[in-house]
């Protein structure tokens, strides 16, 4: 990784930080804990294995979509955030389930 790289990194998630503290004028480190099974759902839902492979933009993106548009229907059906995050929960199980190499395990056939 390059250095230019990894500044850009530093300064894009200083920049989420704040944007992330400035409604309430304060900050808090569990902030963001609401965010961290969304962001692996929509990658893994984009096509990205989590035993490694090839992922792209345009496929997170699309996975971005689906779980925006999942999570939208939650909230307008009226369900409470515990259940939400059930439910992306076992998307995201079936999801990496889906992408399994089934060859490295001869159990699961």
């Amino acid at each position: 990784m390059q250095n230019s790289e990894f500044y850009a990194k530093c300064t894009l998630a200083g920049v989420a930080g704040v944007l992330l503290a400035a409604p309430l004028l304060s900050g808090s480190p569990r902030a963001g804990d609401v965010y961290l099974l969304d962001s692996i759902a929509v990658v893994v839902l984009g096509g990205t294995a989590l035993s490694g492979g090839i992922g792209g933009v345009n496929r997170t993106l699309i996975g971005a979509l689906i779980i925006t548009v999942i999570r939208n229907g939650m909230n307008v059906v009226g369900l409470n955030i515990f259940a939400q995050q059930i439910v992306l929960g076992l998307i995201l199980i079936l999801a990496v389930a889906l992408t399994m190499d089934r060859t490295k395990f001869p159990i699961i056939k």
